[in-house]
């Protein structure tokens, strides 16, 4: 049955097979879908058009005529309610990408000619509810599908649902985000529903500035403590800052994703001042400018295991070491010394094989989360530095950055 529904779903081109989109507040659900539908038709026979453009107009289409602000809770319930507004975005705008995907993944897209035939049979409107029956027809082939519609504050249809055989577009995505969060987290359902090349683990464009960034947090020990992190703004574009005076606490955020799919971690940071004297190898120094942990899991659900990528104010890069202790990570040197301090600085790694190099052995398939600590208290100096864009990739041309192994006390 669910391949019958992505047949229906890939034959929606006919029902947004158009001279210009129709906006007028007075049109019927039958003209409204007719309208896009000839909109539609006319971007998919415009070969002057390059491809990007081209998607933009269809996501436009997307937008305007399908009902994303009502689909998004309807198909994430009570997850929906815990979204902040910026969340709740990332969902739609993930919801379109997919409408898009499913309908261009077909050939029939550009089938066009009128070998496929569209034709309005049963409908129920009312003031504000409309249901249409209708018919595909191609090569004797028929498909009966419903479609409902909604009529927006705004006076427009939309289409709310999609029903084709005994599966609608709202059961289908109901099933397929209920089963990625039963694994995973929010970002990693976003990125999956939008088919995009990377996981969003953090961009903290959905934090207040100012402020601490959402859905991370601390040790229970750390409760009293001045929490050194702030979110700040440049070129409208939001980041992590982080001005450490002897406070070391380590913000951490809960995160699910699928190593074995997105084996890469990306992050940017930049550098400020550098904790003088740090050294990450000995108990007494152990400070660094900047750090980024991968947590993999937790052995008996307590015990971390965590790679964590460190600005050095003396290792070379490359440089990785590991303080004996229950739960200590792997440190290993991504960026050091000042020579970089001041510039923004993107690094790519290859987790699978950081795991390997540090811990031995396979990586576990599901990361769990990440951390960050820029810390100065061990040395009683001074660390700053700033975070933005940590992100798991599918595909990199990169190494684990582990090189040397150094003896740590």
């Amino acid at each position: 049955m669910l391949r019958l529904f992505f047949y229906g779903l890939v034959l929606l081109p006919i029902v947004l097979l158009a001279g210009s989109i129709n906006y007028e507040h007075d049109s019927s659900p039958e003209e409204t879908i007719e309208s896009y539908s000839q909109k539609w038709n006319e971007i998919v026979n415009n070969d002057s058009l390059m491809q990007e453009t081209q998607k933009e107009q269809f996501l436009k289409i997307i937008d305007s005529l399908f009902y994303l602000e009502r689909l998004g809770p309807q198909i994430l319930q009570k997850t929906w309610v815990k979204l902040d507004s910026y969340a709740q975005n990332q969902l739609v705008e993930a919801l379109k990408s997919s409408i898009l995907q499913k309908i261009c993944d077909s050939s029939l897209m550009k089938v066009t000619d009128g070998k496929i035939a569209l034709t309005f049979k049963n409908k129920e409107i009312k003031e504000n509810f409309a249901m249409l029956n209708c018919d595909f027809v191609r090569n004797n082939h028929k498909i009966s599908t419903e479609i409902y519609m909604l009529r927006s504050p705004k006076g427009s249809w939309k289409i709310s649902n999609l029903k084709i055989g005994n599966i609608s577009i709202l059961h289908y995505y109901y099933s397929v985000c209920d089963d990625i969060l039963k694994k995973y987290s929010f970002p990693y359902l976003v990125s999956e529903l939008g088919e995009y090349h990377f996981v969003a683990l953090e961009d903290f464009e959905g934090s207040p500035l100012g402020e601490l960034p959402v859905g991370w947090t601390w040790k229970k020990q750390d409760n009293d403590k001045n929490k050194p992190y702030r979110i700040e703004t440049e070129n409208g574009n939001k980041y992590l800052e982080a001005t450490d005076d002897g406070e070391s606490v380590i913000l951490g955020k809960e995160i699910k994703w699928d190593l074995k799919k997105y084996p890469y971690i990306s992050f940017r940071w930049r550098g400020h001042r550098i904790p003088e004297g740090g050294d990450e190898r000995f108990h007494e120094r152990v400070d660094s400018a900047a750090g980024i942990y991968i947590i993999y899991r937790k052995k008996f659900g307590l015990i971390p295991e965590s790679v964590k990528y460190v600005w050095s104010s003396k290792h070379p890069v490359g440089s990785a070491m590991r303080r004996s202790g229950i739960g200590r990570p792997w440190m290993v040197v991504a960026e050091s010394g000042k020579d970089h301090l001041g510039e923004w600085r993107t690094y790519v790694f290859n987790l699978f094989e950081a795991y390997q190099k540090t811990f031995g052995g396979n990586s576990p398939d599901v990361a769990i989360g990440i951390g960050i600590l820029s810390d100065a208290n061990s040395t009683k100096s001074h660390a700053h530095a700033d975070y933005d864009d940590i992100r798991a990739l599918k595909k990199a041309n990169a190494d684990s950055g582990v090189l040397n192994i150094l003896k740590a006390e």
